[in-house]
């Protein structure tokens, strides 16, 4: 009689769940303690003392109503005049009658009992005096079914690296959110912190999908080499074109928190660029580690000039669709911005030379030589790291035999 020994399959499964969930969990909490800081002005006053509080509501009645449909299908202009229930806050059971606009920037045409958000806006010196206004439709409930859509998809088709990858979104996005602009804010240097940034993040998401592994540590130091080469190809480039991080529509905000901080405007166009790219560029070098690992595995005896071809074969069938993809990406975040030039016939030496088309093409074309040098650099890593030590040298008992044999050769020819 035979007994089984080992730990049964739902302790281990369980144990790949809770383990790394209570570790994520634990450095979340750690990285909200570390971000907390006070906010450099209050965005929410209303002047005098007042306050703006963002409460939920619902739509009691429409009371009053005059909409008219534009020439363009789904923009409405007009009004309504509508009695809401706030849900939450303060004011919770209250009532109010709220004037909703309708015009170019908030099309919004409300109906009896749909969840909206509404502000309120409040008056230190006569608290009788509130204001409250539409903001927006309540949202919270439609993005939480789409992003449980994703991650379900994303564990249902990806199984346990699906799991694993979704750990290292949510660590990406806490380290972001939670490290990274935190330390923005306390003056750490811009590229520093996105160096930081790429190390860490690629080091646990390439991790968490392809194991503690040299192929993972392949895919990570191709990373960081590929983007530390692209930064040093943006900065000069930048400056030879006199580019900077003060052309964008939020510079003047960005400098009113940078003087009450140690905020650098000038170089977050910079780590912008490098994030963006990111994500690309730790899929090249993954997949290719893994080409490499899959060759070393179906033939044992290739030496490094073989894995190091396998790797790139790999690389250039990926890095194409990759840098079209960032390239689109880039241009697909323009596309109104195209459509105004193509219409105005703007003039070629004004449209290449303007501020806005030089950040898009830097954009598009530094991210997209990251995910390009990274096909070389992680096919020259992953064919030293992943070849046996033993081949990677010729070993020493091997030298004296082509000596002793060509002795003998001699010897028996000179006979």
């Amino acid at each position: 009689m035979q007994i089984k020994s080992g730990m049964p399959k739902w302790v281990k499964i369980s144990g790949k769940i809770v383990i790394p969930v209570a570790i994520l969990a634990i450095y979340i909490v750690f990285a909200v303690l570390f971000s907390q800081h006070t906010a450099t002005y209050n965005p929410y006053g209303s002047g005098a003392g007042g306050q703006v509080y963002f409460e939920n509501a619902t739509v009691q009645s429409v009371d009053q109503q005059s909409i008219s449909q534009t020439t363009f299908p789904g923009l409405y202009t007009g009004r309504q005049l509508i009695t809401v229930l706030v849900n939450s806050g303060q004011y919770k059971g209250h009532t109010f009658q709220v004037n909703n606009a309708l015009n170019y920037d908030t099309n919004i045409v409300v109906h009896k009992g749909q969840s909206i958000l509404v502000s309120i806006n409040t008056s230190t010196s006569d608290k009788s005096v509130i204001n409250v206004y539409m903001y927006a439709p309540n949202r919270f409930i439609p993005l939480l079914v789409l992003i449980g859509l994703f991650v379900a998809a994303l564990c249902f088709v990806g199984g346990w690296r699906g799991f694993r990858s979704l750990l290292g979104i949510f660590f990406t996005l806490t380290t972001m959110l939670f490290v990274f602009v935190p330390l923005l804010l306390r003056g750490v240097p811009t590229f520093a912190a996105t160096l930081v940034l790429v190390a860490v993040t690629s080091c646990v998401t390439l991790f968490l999908v392809g194991g503690l592994s040299r192929k993972s540590l392949s895919a990570v130091l191709g990373t960081v080499a590929g983007v530390v080469i692209s930064i040093l190809i943006l900065l000069i480039f930048s400056n030879i074109m006199g580019i900077s991080g003060y052309t964008s529509s939020d510079t003047d905000a960005l400098l009113n928190i940078a003087g009450q901080s140690r905020l650098q405007v000038g170089d977050l166009l910079y780590a912008g660029i490098i994030i963006a790219s990111l994500g690309a560029v730790m899929d090249i070098a993954i997949s290719v580690a893994t080409s490499v690992n899959e060759v070393l595995g179906h033939k044992p005896d290739a030496d490094f000039k073989e894995l190091f071809y396998a790797g790139m074969n790999v690389g250039r069938d990926m890095m194409g669709t990759m840098a079209n993809t960032l390239i689109l990406a880039f241009i697909g975040a323009s596309v109104a911005s195209f459509i105004l030039m193509y219409s105005y016939q703007v003039q070629f030496n004004q449209l290449f030379n303007s501020s806005g088309i030089a950040v898009d093409i830097l954009e598009a074309v530094c991210g997209s030589l990251a995910v390009i040098l990274t096909v070389p650099i992680v096919s020259a890593i992953a064919g030293k790291l992943l070849l046996p030590t033993d081949r990677q040298k010729p070993s020493v008992a091997q030298s004296p035999t082509p000596t002793a044999t060509c002795g003998q050769e001699e010897n028996s020819t000179h006979d």
